[in-house]
């Protein structure tokens, strides 16, 4: 039972994340004109979301379907973290006034910018599918696509691998030390 409350404490913790990981799929899928079937944004047990699509056409639409959600959102975790620290900036320099909507704000904004960066990694499910798909189009079909995109493919099949060891959190630290480089340093 104790297992059971922290799944779905973590789930919940996780939902923003969730939520954007499988938009992203739906977006890719979108973009690269492969049908979808169901999407399921959010649910309370185990996969907690999931998207169905038609098989890609080529190896370009499998391989962006697959990544969408780390490119996506590492994008918008970024800009979300950004977003945070720049009105933090503003606050303590007294541009803004500290008041109980800000108090409120700033840790929903983190809460969704750690959510969807830890989100971001590709699933077992993502990173199998796209390692079928990149041999199947590098060993039946021979697409150069495939050949020049296969060292991504063992890097995504390695970075799920890695959350065991709790990369993913380590990459949001990342993202999150870029946000504070590029509002301390560059958007001066």
């Amino acid at each position: 039972m104790k297992q059971r409350g922290a799944f779905i404490a973590n789930i919940i913790f996780s939902a923003p994340g969730i939520i954007i990981h499988e938009f992203s799929h739906e977006l890719f899928c979108v973009l690269s004109n492969v049908k979808v079937f169901k999407v399921k944004y959010f649910q309370l047990k185990n996969p907690a979301g999931y998207v169905e699509h038609a098989q890609p056409r080529n190896f370009i639409q499998a391989f962006f379907i697959s990544v969408g959600p780390f490119i996506f959102g590492t994008l918008l975790s970024f800009g979300l973290f950004t977003f945070v620290l720049m009105f933090i900036q503003k606050i303590y320099f007294g541009f803004l006034p500290l008041s109980i909507y800000n108090a409120i704000l700033i840790p929903i904004a983190l809460w969704f910018g750690f959510s969807i960066s830890l989100g971001c990694f590709p699933s077992n499910g993502d990173a199998h599918v796209l390692l079928m798909e990149a041999n199947r189009h590098l060993f039946q079909r021979f697409n150069p696509f495939a050949i020049f995109l296969y060292p991504f493919v063992i890097i995504i099949k390695l970075a799920n691998g890695l959350q065991k060891f709790y990369f993913d959190y380590i990459y949001s630290i990342i993202i999150l030390g870029l946000a504070v480089y590029t509002v301390l340093f560059l958007l001066k």
